[in-house]
């Protein structure tokens, strides 16, 4: 199975291209992004550069560029997974295919970290832990509880989901929501939000 056929048939929702880096899945309400087996040290992957990627003629890759955008959702407490690939060579090579691929289970991402002297972005995996991927889903319930105690947040949560935004991640600074393509973030401090 490819990585293509593994996000549309098995996580539901069809990657932008046939070379992207991951996507947020709606029916899950989580962000699942692929990560190389061969970028996991002592416990932690790297999800992000800040250093752009790019492609021979000098330009952005737009893969880097949707990235940013989905690590976005993540630094807003949204649900993240990861989606082991390998591509059985060595670090420092040009070129990565993707050469094996875990269909059968993806693993939590945690504590997003940023490393200013690499300009990367990493979270923990436990490689010891795989999570089934009929498990893969964003835990609105037990988030909600937690919004209940800031008042003022979950006010205007109420607010926009009356609107039709959809309440997707809580971290300890803010609840996120998407209506279609956009992305809302509400603070749980005082309740104000930014799109």
């Amino acid at each position: 199975m490819g990585i293509n056929e593994f996000f549309e048939t098995i996580l539901g929702q069809k990657l932008s291209n046939q070379y992207s880096w991951g996507c947020f899945v709606p029916v899950r309400k989580s962000m699942c992004l692929t990560i190389w087996k061969e970028e996991i040290h002592r416990g932690r992957v790297e999800v992000h550069s800040e250093i752009p990627y790019r492609n021979k003629a000098g330009h952005i890759n737009h893969n880097w560029t949707s990235r940013k955008k989905d690590l976005e959702m993540v630094k807003g407490g949204v649900t993240t997974f990861g989606v082991l690939i390998s591509c059985g060579r060595m670090i420092g090579e040009d070129t990565w295919n993707i050469m094996d691929l875990n269909s059968n289970q993806i693993f939590q991402l945690s504590d997003l970290q940023y490393d200013e002297a690499t300009k990367k972005w990493t979270m923990a995996v436990d490689l010891c832990n795989p999570t089934p991927v009929e498990a893969v889903k964003f835990n609105k319930d037990v988030s909600e509880n937690t919004l209940k105690e800031y008042t003022e947040a979950y006010r205007t949560v109420g607010r926009a989901t009356n609107l039709g935004w959809e309440f997707i991640g809580l971290n300890s600074d803010v609840a996120t929501l998407t209506h279609g393509t956009k992305i809302m973030t509400v603070k749980l401090s005082d309740g104000s939000y930014s799109r």
